[in-house]
């Protein structure tokens, strides 16, 4: 069968594929157009993951509305995309020798041809990402949906950058969109990538709710703590005992266990240990035990 019948063949494919992404086709027909995909494929003898760059990269609507145009630019870009796809197979051999920077070269230079498919940009984005230039790969990916929605690849390919530059919600939307685009018959590479994406969101929701419940529960304690150390606390947040009695000397125990205020504070100090520690080391606090253990302690010591 002649080559254009094939390229045409491909084109029709990537029409409904692309139809199929972008909701064109609802999604109660998108099985059947799947089918018909296959069908036409093995008819033509042709391979689907061809179809982006069959006839120079055109959809099927381009011939339909500028049909005039169709053969000539085609036949004019042909010599041309064959060495732009002999450039993207030394690319390929590149990426699998794990030589990035070559693989780079090799896809821009095809790329520099003219020959802007998705397939070539969402290849240097792959390359991009393995030599860790992710930001660069999210650039290639986007560029590449933009010319092919139907592109599952580069879904893919944007979904790896995104979420090696730590944007996992990105990451995740990147890739759902693939796994729709694939429909029925999800790679197992999509599907990791989004299962792994999505486990990163919840992770950093987690994360976020757990600081959330932490800095409220550390205003709680602020605010308790300011309010124990406003009225009748001396400096240091201590209780101003002196305040208490009245401003006159050392009471008895008995005037002591009577002062509601004393029994409130001494109840504040029993809930807050650190607050005992320091109190004990108040020097203040030492010399008026030492008064109430020696002098007015004496009130109560049995005559001789």
């Amino acid at each position: 069968m002649a080559a254009s019948s094939k390229d045409l063949a491909l084109a029709i494919i990537h029409f409904l594929t692309t139809s199929v992404a972008n909701k064109t086709v609802s999604e109660e027909f998108a099985e059947s157009v799947d089918v018909a995909i296959d069908c036409i494929a093995d008819a033509f003898a042709v391979d689907k993951a061809d179809a982006p760059t069959a006839v120079d990269g055109r959809s099927l609507l381009d011939f339909v509305n500028d049909p005039a145009r169709a053969p000539a630019h085609s036949l004019i870009d042909e010599e041309t995309k064959d060495k732009a796809n002999a450039l993207k197979g030394e690319g390929n051999k590149a990426m699998a020798a794990k030589d990035f920077d070559t693989a780079i070269a090799k896809y821009t230079e095809a790329i520099g041809l003219g020959a802007s498919y998705a397939v070539f940009l969402s290849n240097r984005a792959a390359a991009y990402s393995s030599s860790s230039q992710h930001a660069k790969a999210v650039e290639d990916a986007k560029a590449a949906i933009a010319l092919d929605p139907g592109f599952s690849k580069a879904f893919s390919r944007l979904g790896l950058a995104e979420y090696a530059l730590g944007n996992a919600k990105a990451a995740m939307e990147a890739y759902k969109r693939g796994l729709d685009i694939e429909g029925s018959q999800p790679s197992d590479a999509m599907k990791r990538g989004y299962e792994t994406a999505k486990k990163r969101v919840e992770e950093e929701l987690d994360d976020c709710i757990s600081e959330g419940e932490v800095a409220k529960s550390s205003g709680a304690s602020q605010d308790a703590s300011g309010a124990g150390a406003g009225t009748g606390a001396s400096a240091g947040g201590f209780p101003n005992l002196s305040s208490m009695f009245g401003g006159g000397g050392m009471p008895s125990l008995s005037e002591m266990m009577n002062n509601p205020q004393l029994m409130q504070a001494a109840q504040n100090l029993m809930s807050n240990p650190e607050a005992i520690q320091g109190l004990m080391n108040n020097p203040a606090l030492q010399g008026m035990a030492k008064q109430f253990l020696g002098g007015q302690g004496g009130q109560n010591k049995p005559k001789e």
